[in-house]
């Protein structure tokens, strides 16, 4: 193999692919990236048998040829080379050389014949988004998720496609995210649910610019998504996702309409107070005000008033501020809805199209 590349471009397609590259593994071949031309682009995948990344990048190539090389190594004197053309051979001992203006290594290699492959997916289904309302869709879901890895459904978030509808959803057990909406585009194959590991989830955050294509596609073993020159593929969990749609209330007998900046400032201030013995925040909700406070022996007390839209009976609540924080960090709407029946039942807040959040109270 030998070809010249710009610098810049093979350090940004190195970024991408590192990301999954684990240098805890007993396979020495996972410590490295792949590194093959074809039809006359370098194409660079990275994996740790979980999740694949796979991208690759126009070059000037003189000759054909692959190698697998140590990932984070490679990635280091490559960020150190000035910036101009650099230019990569490999000989048949499966040594790379690496020059660029002054500056030349020699590292040693792998075959790419030791490399793991993946197998093309077949059947399954298929949908088309934007990368960048994948992403949000992903943001105002994952941080419901379980961070108990023992609890593998739930450190998962569950994508969902029924007639035309995008499901996402995440749960711990004490609250729950989701995110419905239609598919402008439409879907292709069957319907159904997959879990996404946490580790493909948060790759995923990073993939491909706002307004660029994503290309989804789920079977019931994996899922890739393709966007530019750039796939991930990853293993799915297995096991079915709890019916998290039982958790949410039929119907709501009180609702308050709050300006949603001005409540997660007030949230933010309040809990300041909060310590790991007392992390509770209480509600009192008032004829057009609500009353956020907290406590703790360690620290003292803080309140703070907030006008509101509200006309119903008093009542007061009380919630893990950072559970209640949460969401409001990943909503775009200027004001949301809390609905609720009682101090002791499910509360429901909603703001953005198509999301809803449901979170138990606390009994303090």
């Amino acid at each position: 193999m030998k070809l010249t590349v710009p610098k810049e471009l093979l350090v940004s397609s190195l970024r991408q692919v590192l990301n999954v590259v684990s240098s805890k593994t007993t396979l020495p071949v996972l410590n490295n990236v792949l590194l093959e031309i074809t039809d006359g682009k370098l194409v660079l995948t990275g994996t740790d048998l979980e999740v694949t990344i796979r991208t690759e990048i126009p070059v000037t190539v003189m000759e054909t040829g692959s190698i697998t090389i140590m990932a984070k190594k490679f990635g280091q004197i490559v960020g150190s080379l000035p910036a101009g053309e650099v230019t990569l051979e490999t000989n048949k001992e499966n040594h790379a050389s690496i020059s660029c203006g002054k500056s030349s290594f020699k590292i040693i290699g792998m075959s790419s014949d030791e490399f793991p492959r993946e197998n093309v997916m077949e059947n399954g289904w298929s949908f088309t988004t934007t990368c960048g309302d994948f992403r949000k869709n992903l943001a105002k879901v994952s941080y419901a998720a379980s961070p108990d890895e023992s609890r593998r459904v739930l450190n998962g978030i569950l994508i969902s496609l029924r007639q035309g509808m995008l499901t996402m959803a995440a749960t711990d057990g004490r609250r729950l995210a989701l995110v419905e909406k239609p598919l402008t585009s439409g879907s292709t194959g069957e319907e159904g649910d997959v879990i996404l590991p946490p580790k493909v989830v948060a790759e995923l955050q990073k993939l491909g610019v706002a307004d660029e294509e994503l290309v989804v596609q789920l079977t019931d073993r994996k899922a890739a998504f393709k966007a530019g020159n750039t796939v991930v593929t990853s293993k799915l969990v297995e096991g079915n996702y709890p019916n998290y749609r039982q958790v949410i209330p039929a119907k709501f007998g009180s609702s308050v309409i709050l300006p949603r900046e001005d409540f997660q400032t007030v949230l933010s201030r309040v809990s300041l107070v909060v310590s790991e013995t007392s992390a509770s925040i209480k509600m009192k909700l008032e004829k057009a005000k609500v009353t956020v406070t907290a406590t703790s022996s360690e620290f003292g007390e803080a309140n703070e008033p907030l006008e509101v839209s509200y006309e119903g009976k008093d009542v007061q609540m009380a919630f893990n501020p950072a559970f209640l924080a949460e969401p409001l960090k990943h909503l775009e709407a200027d004001q949301i809805v809390l609905d609720f029946n009682d101090e002791y039942s499910p509360m429901k807040i909603s703001g953005d199209e198509g999301f809803l959040y449901i979170i138990m109270p606390m009994r303090v």
